[in-house]
């Protein structure tokens, strides 16, 4: 399994113990067994049934959604290298601004997505061959400034 057998086996102990717990606190109390002076009070109805098997059937579901999203597979961060992931997450840049770099890095035939870091005029002139290429959206250009000032501190003077 994943590492997540433990916290299973954990979850199902909990889950037994709160039915068992259950069961004790939903003991029945008959009408026989109330002094004389209660009997007349309580109402002759039977236990509602359907409220216990409604709340079983949500948890089942909810259990269900848990298992689902835990078999789900982790998405793939598009970085085509390892060197260029661990520089954006030391730079704590996030994945579209990590997809746009890709994306410039591909555009202006660079080896390495990782060679826009190496200096703020690479990083210009990578951007203007890409530019060259294919326009860049506006948001792009957005997230390549930010990813910029991110990377060397610096704000590009246009």
């Amino acid at each position: 399994m994943n590492g997540n057998s433990e916290t299973l086996n954990l979850i199902h102990a909990n889950l037994s113990d709160a039915w068992t717990t259950g069961v004790m606190f939903l003991a029945e109390t008959r009408s026989s067994e109330l002094a004389p002076e209660f009997r007349e009070l309580t109402a002759a109805r039977g236990f509602p049934w359907w409220a216990i098997g409604g709340i079983m059937l949500v948890g089942l579901i909810i259990a269900a959604i848990y298992w689902l999203t835990l078999q789900l597979p982790v998405p793939a961060i598009p970085i085509s290298d390892d060197l260029t992931l661990e520089l954006c997450r030391a730079h704590r840049i996030g994945l579209p601004h990590r997809v746009a770099l890709d994306h410039v890095a591909r555009l202006a035939n660079l080896n390495q997505t990782a060679e826009l870091f190496l200096s703020p005029v690479g990083f210009d002139q990578a951007v203007e061959r890409a530019e060259k290429k294919k326009r860049l959206r506006g948001g792009q250009k957005e997230s390549l400034y930010l990813v910029r000032r991110l990377i060397f501190g610096d704000t590009r003077n246009n």
